[in-house]
């Protein structure tokens, strides 16, 4: 039997979002995009096993290795995504300063 590695993809970013619910909108962009950027290890990674290049033990510790390097892909762009929120309100909170002194 083959393995479909596009159709799989697919099924892993669906399987995300429905873990996701309603969170699903920005977030699961944001973990399809961290997918499709890792795209290529996860698909050496299965060439590897499907060959039997690697055997399960290896796959196992390989595709453990590859989901802390989602998962740090993934709390980089919630870091930078609150910098930008803190950013904001910050200058939203500047506006307000500023447009109260101007009347004091």
């Amino acid at each position: 039997m083959s393995f479909d590695l596009s159709s799989v993809f697919n099924d892993m970013a669906k399987s995300a979002a429905n873990v996701l619910g309603d969170e699903a909108g920005t977030v699961g962009q944001d973990v399809l995009k961290v997918l499709q950027n890792n795209k290529d290890a996860i698909a050496e990674l299965v060439e590897a096993r499907t060959s039997g290049d690697i055997n399960e033990e290896e796959f196992e510790s390989e595709l453990g290795r590859e989901r802390l390097v989602l998962e740090a892909e993934l709390i980089s762009l919630e870091i930078m995504a609150k910098s930008a929120v803190q950013k904001a309100m910050n200058a939203a909170m500047d506006t307000l300063k500023s447009a109260l002194m101007a009347t004091i």
